[in-house]
């Protein structure tokens, strides 16, 4: 019986991950705008585009009307296309403020940079992790080959400095095989650690995530950027300031977004601002409170937290491209020390035979 259960699920996971799956999942946000904008109803989209972007579009559509007939709405849909939850909090958002073909068309615009960063990221790993095994292979050959036949010439006119010479030829040989373990157990360890903290509790999550170097600079980051595009968009519908973090503290698809919101909520209840409110949280970016300042005593606040949010999606973007154009150099410079070390390995034990000549 639990067998059978077992096979369920994995049978229901593939499913989910292959044939039940939005291809193109950028297109189909950008498509869905524009049938929209054209005055297609929503029921009337999704049907037009399931053939083009679903390979088993059939049980997805028969799925998609019976929630349809449940009253499940826009998000809920895209739930069941196996859509991303992070992009889904943008849609949660605009079902309360009414704007629908802005918020396709940003989880399109969002999709897209994603998918382009992906890409560039996979380019720039593919030539150096093949050279690096190119260089493995070619260390095990050498280590296995013709370094026992020079530890044999060399060790046959024995002396201390040829030992010693030898051993450390030997050590570096084997510098690819500590480099590539120190990565596994980084991966692992990244891995774990992630495992780890989706079981702690938000404020704990928080807490951790921006202790890591590097990684603390796009967390925070993003998850500013976030809240104050949602905050701002459904200010700028008209809300109020309680009723938009009741908004965001009730939806469940972002935990982040859920726990700013009702840490902030609380204070703004007890009567601070919303000023006062940021200053008191640590996780958002150093300016965030200027600028949320100016919004309440210019009026604008939803407008400014607005602006706010594509000026951090520029700086997002920016740190991605200075990261990705720093993963490549550092993988050469990996490949170079490697290289290296196979020359000094090749080089000590010649050396010591011409100096015995």
């Amino acid at each position: 019986m639990h067998l059978r259960v077992l096979i369920e699920k994995l049978q229901m996971d593939y499913n989910r991950a292959t044939k039940w799956r939005v291809k193109e999942q950028a297109n189909f946000f950008n498509r869905l705008s524009v049938l929209i904008q054209e005055g297609y109803l929503f029921t009337q989209a999704i049907s037009m585009l399931l053939p083009h972007h679903i390979d088993a579009h059939e049980e997805i559509q028969l799925m998609i009307e019976d929630k349809f007939k449940e009253g499940v709405g826009v998000t809920g849909i895209l739930e069941t296309l196996q859509i991303s939850k992070h992009y889904l909090v943008a849609i949660s958002i605009a079902e309360n403020n009414g704007h629908m073909i802005e918020a396709f068309k940003g989880v399109a615009k969002q999709m897209a940079l994603n998918e382009a960063t992906k890409k560039k990221f996979k380019g720039l790993l593919l030539y150096p992790l093949v050279l690096m095994l190119f260089l493995l292979l070619l260390f095990l050959v050498f280590r296995t080959i013709f370094f026992p036949n020079i530890e044999k010439m060399v060790l046959s006119r024995s002396s201390e400095t040829g030992e010693t010479s030898i051993a450390f030829s030997r050590y570096l040989l084997h510098l690819p095989d500590v480099l590539l373990t120190i990565g596994i157990v980084a991966v692992l360890g990244s891995i774990i650690l992630q495992f780890w903290l989706k079981r702690q509790p938000i404020a704990q999550q928080l807490y951790m995530s921006l202790k890591i170097p590097f990684m603390n600079i796009f967390i925070r980051l993003s998850m500013t950027r976030q809240f104050a595009a949602y905050l701002g968009s459904l200010l700028q519908s008209g809300f109020s300031l309680q009723a938009s973090l009741h908004i965001l503290e009730k939806q469940q698809l972002q935990p982040f977004i859920r726990y700013f919101a009702g840490c902030i909520k609380e204070r703004v209840i007890y009567g601070d601002t919303l000023t006062q409110a940021v200053q008191l949280m640590a996780e958002w970016q150093k300016d965030f409170s200027i600028f949320v300042q100016h919004g309440e005593q210019s009026g604008y606040l939803g407008k400014e937290l607005v602006l706010y949010s594509e000026l951090l999606a520029e700086k997002q973007e920016l740190f991605l491209k200075r990261m990705l154009a720093f993963v490549q150099p550092t993988l050469f410079l990996i490949i170079a020390l490697c290289i290296v070390a196979a020359y000094v390995s090749l080089l000590l034990p010649i050396y010591h035979m011409i100096e015995l000549v």
